[in-house]
């Protein structure tokens, strides 16, 4: 006979970790006890060796699906003799250190309650169990329990109080759950005697119906019905930027995509992202939906409410797409819904559950075999990222664009939801919102602050009047900051920084840099070479002022003629080139964002930019469509830092346009000219300092083709190469490594 102790901690709360042990004990004849501390769960076991062996390899095989471990210590202690059977005790007092699991799709089993008709639940648009549905968006506070959480407004009936108390029962302890007895309920705008059924017939019809969800309202169309999409592109104002779709199920979504068994595995997980997937030749959904890309962004329905709307109807996917004003966070307060979208929107559905924390679905797309987040959102926040060192309290603010916050305690750091971008009082309100729901779930007090070194970001202002002590970190360090804190490395290495702005420490814009350090200090090796940014922020919308910029002083009056190019008068044009001469208005920058913009110009892939990034992307697009062919020119010009000049690609790439090669083929070959550039960016920096590991960040590395070219050249060349898989590598990550740089640094 054996006794033990463990202390587990992770995500062991609110997610039926209790009742799972309670289980497992039991069947396995184990007597003792488990209770909830303020660090995660404590329990005693007491049996035989062969049983204890077995409990402990099932603890993690059968793990409830939202519970993660993230640490377990167990020691022998004396042996207990008259126990007789398995308890779970109150939870213990002490220091708090919370773990909030997050939202989590609809589970098989309460799909299969919510379609039989036998069922109490049947058709129950709130259906939930211990191993799914709301959890940090409807938390209002610590501890865990119903009446701090949005649920408290609905007192449980009986037969739901029993199951709730039950500690065998799959319900025992779910704070949300609810049943249409004693649930939230559903109503349409305008009203309607059946506001489900109403609004199915609406989307059917072509209408849009604005969709209340668990982090905040949808605007839903049917994805297959090109006047309704159109129609929402022209209501919302988004000319071109892609939809999200949602479909009901895998057999669905393999209909509508070409997928992988790991996208599968995504899209059917509990987190239930969006997940970018290559379209069928042959799918169903508009070309509206996604103009001009191969791709679409999939997910499945990851509510009871979703998977209602699809329930016995001929709808076989729907555009979902956040519900907000250009530029303004996702609505999720049902006034400002009835407000805001009532231009919008034909009908809305919602409900008179709140919503606490409003939270955007994330997006991710497969990129070698694993994620690589594009934005870190529902279903993954408040889940901590461990960091390779002690960080004490620390707030980051993040950046401007993409904006996400963080907070550190001990190893974890608590990245929040995707908040947006920091342009507009909205959006503001919404970054100190999340700030304030953070801090007080973790109970975080921060004892110091860190931001962008840019003295006009809304989060550098925020962080200066705090009155706490304050770090100011640059851009690009706290890039390369956070794929180090996320890939557990630490001491100095190669960052290549490739993103579209960021203030450099020599007050030009950078965006395309190979740094060489670590968290407390990094030099600048190496970047691209600086041109003029003609108009400021008005040339990362028109990608021809870039490719002016580039070709300017090479091709003189000629570039004006360049295909494309708009005609421009005698006055525009002197202004421009006054711009490019003396630098007015047209600041210095290095940015590879930028670069990108001017070669999707030249091969006709872009026009414009009406969202951040789409050149990049339609370029990316193109190129995936050609063979492989002979590389650009370019040129290192030595010095310290040295400059990547990829002038030389640009001429050499309307010559061979000139030749008539295709412009797919030279999209293909700009992406592996820069690649192996890079690559001897970092041979010439391995040359000087011996270091041979290299971390990726920045938006550009979004790119799937260019990462996948730079990953394979590095790693031919006998690098290590490091790229983001927990965060995303756009400025959504920034806030980690702001952290991370803070933690080693010190106020």
């Amino acid at each position: 006979m054996i006794r033990q102790q463990s202390i587990i901690t992770g995500i062991v709360q609110g997610v039926g970790f209790r009742p799972f042990v309670f289980r497992l004990a039991t069947e396995l004849s184990l007597t003792g006890w488990v209770r909830n501390t303020p660090a995660g769960v404590e329990l005693e076991l007491q049996g035989g060796e062969e049983q204890l062996a077995a409990f402990s390899c099932r603890l993690q095989s059968e793990l409830p699906p939202l519970a993660v471990i993230s640490s377990l210590d167990s020691s022998d202690i004396p042996i207990i003799d008259e126990e007789t059977g398995f308890v779970i005790l109150a939870s213990s007092d002490g220091r708090r250190e919370p773990q909030i699991a997050p939202d989590s799709a609809l589970c098989a089993d309460c799909l299969r309650e919510l379609c039989d008709p036998a069922d109490r639940r049947f058709q129950h648009p709130f259906i939930t169990c211990t191993n799914c549905g709301p959890r940090w968006t409807i938390v209002t506070g610590i501890p865990y329990d119903r009446p701090l959480t949005t649920m408290a407004g609905f007192p449980l009936c009986p037969e739901c109080e029993e199951e709730y108390s039950n500690p065998l029962d799959r319900r025992f302890h779910a704070q949300p759950i609810a049943c249409p007895a004693c649930g939230p309920q559903l109503s349409l705008i305008p009203p309607h005697a059946d506001p489900l059924g109403q609004a199915i017939v609406l989307l059917q019809q072509g209408k849009i119906v604005a969709v209340k969800g668990l982090g905040g309202y949808h605007l839903a169309v049917d994805a297959c019905n090109d006047q309704a999409v159109a129609r929402l592109r022209q209501r919302k104002k988004r000319d071109e930027k892609p939809f999200a779709v949602m479909v009901p199920d895998l057999a669905t979504a393999r209909q509508l995509a070409d997928l992988s068994e790991m996208e599968e595995r995504l899209l059917a997980g509990a987190e239930a992202p969006v997940v970018i997937v290559r379209s069928r030749a042959d799918s169903p959904v508009s070309g509206l939906v996604a103009p001009g890309s191969r791709w679409i962004g999939l997910m499945l329905a990851y509510t009871p409410l979703h998977q209602l709307l699809f329930a016995d109807t001929t709808l076989k996917a729907l555009v979902m797409t956040s519900a907000n004003a250009s530029d303004e966070p996702m609505i999720a307060d049902d006034q400002e819904a009835q407000k805001k979208l009532s231009g919008i929107a034909d009908a809305i559905l919602t409900h008179n559950r709140p919503i606490q924390v409003r939270t955007d679905d994330s997006v991710l797309r497969v990129f070698q075999g694993r994620p690589l987040f594009y934005r870190r959102s529902r279903g993954y926040v408040p889940r901590p990222v461990l960091l390779p060192f002690e960080s004490g309290t620390i707030l980051a603010v993040g950046a401007e664009l993409k904006n996400t916050v963080c907070l550190t305690r001990s190893r974890q750091a608590f990245l929040s939801q995707h908040i947006g971008d920091l342009k507009n009082e909205a959006t503001l309100d919404t970054f100190r919102q999340t700030i304030g729901h953070l801090s007080t779930i973790m109970e975080i007090r921060p004892e110091w602050v860190v931001c962008d070194q840019h003295p006009d970001y809304l989060s550098t202002r925020y962080a200066e009047e705090l009155g706490l002590p304050l770090v100011r970190v640059q851009h690009h360090h706290a890039h390369l900051a956070s794929c180090m804190a996320e890939n557990g490395l630490d001491g100095d290495l190669i960052g290549v920084i490739f993103d579209g702005t960021g203030l450099g420490d020599d007050g030009t814009v950078w965006g395309g840099e190979f740094l060489v350090g670590g968290y407390s200090a990094v030099q600048r090796a190496g970047h691209l070479k600086q041109v003029r940014l003609p108009g400021g922020d008005v040339a990362a919308r028109e990608p021809w002022r870039m490719a002016a910029a580039w070709l300017w002083e090479s091709l003189g009056d000629a570039v004006w003629q360049l295909p494309g190019m708009p005609i421009l008068s005698a006055t525009e044009r002197q202004l421009l080139e006054a711009m490019l001469e003396r630098g007015i208005h047209a600041p210095f920058t290095s940015s590879a964002g930028r670069l990108f913009d001017a070669v999707a110009f030249l091969t006709g892939a872009a026009t414009r930019n009406s969202f951040d990034g789409q050149a990049g992307m339609a370029l990316e697009a193109l190129a995936e469509t050609a063979a492989t062919t002979d590389l650009l020119p370019y040129q290192l010009q030595p010095g310290r830092p040295f400059q990547l000049d990829p002038l030389p690609m640009l001429l050499g790439l309307l010559q061979r346009l000139q030749t008539g090669e295709p412009v797919a083929s030279l999209a293909w070959a700009f992406h592996a000219s820069l690649a192996m550039a890079v690559v001897d960016g970092c041979a010439l920096i391995r040359k000087e300092t011996g270091l041979d590991r290299v971390v990726l960040s920045g938006g550009v590395f979004q790119n799937r083709l260019l990462t996948e070219l730079v990953y394979t050249f590095l790693a031919k060349s006998h690098f290590s190469v490091f790229i983001h898989r927990l965060v995303p590598p756009n400025d959504g990550g920034i806030a980690l490594g702001q952290a991370a740089i803070a933690a080693q640094t010190g106020p």
